[in-house]
């Protein structure tokens, strides 16, 4: 078996040891932390199997590319932790394919308030992609995550941390996220925010905007647009997403 069919072999195998009890079902409305770059504070049930996926197309000046999988899978451990198994994508760039790589990690609820709440957020990126995603070395992306209720239908969610590589010489980068979010009606919210990614070379910005909409009560779907302006180029991204609750 070469590097390649391993790093795939690994990235299908690690992100299912998160699941390894069968589910049971789970009540209220779900909350997925898709669409948006962030993550919000509120963890899976117990017992409970969430998955999220989907994919996205970006346009810039040198062309068209795409990704499908953007899959996430989350387990409820208890009230306040689950865990966290990133399978990843793969990236359409012509004329050749890639993989993004996987994940694995959890996240544990710190506090919460009936208009407040905040999250630790913990993902370890293993090496296994390919292309221009391959790495030889793992790091960890370590955010606090805060839910705030601004009024009536209104929210404000913040995300910052710090990525950091281990091996080798590489810098840590931070990440700074703020979204507001409102709900149109019954089940249809939309949100508007900023991602922004810094390090010691070229930082990375986003602005972001999207819907997403409760099908029922175990289902939700997401429509999701960005722009990137910054150093590294300029594109307009656009994706389409579920989250589903086993």
């Amino acid at each position: 078996m070469n590097l390649s069919s391993t790093r795939l072999a690994l990235a299908l195998v690690l992100p299912f040891a998160v699941v390894w009890l069968a589910p049971s079902s789970a009540t209220g409305q779900i909350a997925a932390d898709r669409p948006g770059f962030g993550d919000g504070t509120t963890t899976v049930a117990p017992g409970t199997v969430q998955a999220e996926l989907g994919a996205a197309a970006a346009n810039d000046d040198f062309g068209t590319n795409g990704e499908l999988g953007q899959l996430l899978l989350r387990y409820g451990v208890a009230d306040v932790l689950e865990l966290r198994g990133g399978v990843g994508s793969v990236a359409l760039d012509a004329p050749g394919t890639e993989y993004t790589g996987t994940s694995v990690g959890g996240k544990l609820r710190l506090a919460q308030s009936s208009l407040s709440a905040f999250s630790l957020v913990s993902t370890w990126t293993l090496p296994t992609g390919t292309g221009a995603f391959e790495s030889d070395r793992v790091s960890q992306t370590l955010a606090l995550a805060y839910d705030g209720a601004l009024g009536e239908g209104l929210g404000i969610s913040v995300n910052g941390g710090t990525e950091v590589p281990y091996g080798g010489d590489a810098d840590p980068s931070y990440l700074f996220i703020p979204t507001l979010s409102v709900d149109l009606a019954d089940g249809i919210g939309a949100y508007v925010g900023y991602a922004g990614f810094y390090s010691t070379g070229l930082n990375t910005n986003y602005v972001e905007a999207g819907l997403s909409l409760l099908s029922s009560p175990d289902t939700q779907l997401d429509v999701n647009t960005g722009l990137q302006l910054d150093e590294n180029r300029s594109a307009f991204v656009a994706g389409l997403g579920l989250a589903h609750r086993f």
